[in-house]
C-alpha cells in the first residue's frame, strides 16, 4: 500500500517558520511506515512537478494532507497546488462531476483511496461549538467540510479530521502529537 503525505505549510519568516508542520509531516510518515506503507511525499513550499503529483494521487491508497489554517483557509500556495494538480488530473483523477455519466454531482472521482485532513490553528479548541465564541455554531468537521468534500469529489473516502489547536499562545505539542499518533494509527 502507498500513502501520499502532503505538507501544505508555507513559510512566513518570523511568523510561521514551519517547524510544527515539519514535525507533523515526519510523524505522519513514521506512522504510515509502521503500518507497512510505501511513502509518497510532497512539501509544497519546496516546489513540485505537476505530472508527478497527479501520478502520486493516482497511486496512493491513503492521502494525508496537512496544512496550517491562515485567515480561515489553507495558504494560497497550498490552494494553488490543489487547483493545479487536480485540474491537471482530469481524466485520471476525476472524469467530470459525475452527471456526465448519468450519476449525481460529485460522483465523477476516479480514485479509490482514503484520506485525511490535518490542520494547525492559532485558535483554541473552544472557539468551535462553544456559545459566545467566534465559531460558536460550527464544529471542526463543519469547518473542514469544503476540504473533505474535495476529497470525496475525487473518490477519496475522508477519515475524521485532526486539528492542533492554540499552537502559538498555549501550545501543548507533546500531548497533541501523542493524541495525533493515536488518531492516525486508528484510521490508517
Amino acid at each position: 500500500m502507498k500513502a501520499l503525505v502532503i505538507n501544505g505549510h508555507v513559510r512566513w519568516p518570523q511568523i510561521a517558520e514551519g517547524k510544527l508542520n515539519q514535525t507533523i509531516f515526519e510523524e505522519s510518515i513514521a506512522a504510515f511506515r509502521e503500518k507497512g506503507y510505501e511513502i509518497l511525499e510532497t512539501t509544497i513550499d519546496k516546489g513540485y512537478d505537476v505530472p508527478q503529483e497527479v501520478e502520486k494521487w493516482i497511486n496512493a491508497d491513503f492521502i494525508l494532507f496537512h496544512f496550517p489554517i491562515n485567515w480561515f483557509g489553507m495558504p494560497a500556495k497550498t490552494k494553488e497546488y490543489i487547483d493545479t494538480v487536480l485540474m491537471s488530473g482530469y481524466g485520471k483523477i476525476y472524469a467530470g462531476d459525475g452527471r456526465n455519466n448519468g450519476g449525481k454531482y460529485g460522483t465523477g472521482g476516479l480514485l479509490k483511496s482514503r484520506g485525511m485532513i490535518v490542520n494547525t490553528w492559532n485558535a483554541p479548541e473552544e472557539t468551535f461549538g462553544t456559545p459566545e465564541q467566534l465559531l460558536s455554531d460550527i464544529s471542526m468537521e463543519d469547518f473542514t467540510k469544503p476540504f473533505t468534500a474535495a476529497l470525496q469529489f475525487l473518490g477519496v473516502e475522508p477519515q475524521p479530521t485532526f486539528a492542533f489547536y492554540d499552537v502559538f499562545k498555549n501550545p501543548d505539542i507533546e500531548n497533541d502529537l501523542k493524541k495525533y499518533k493515536e488518531h492516525i494509527t486508528k484510521y490508517i
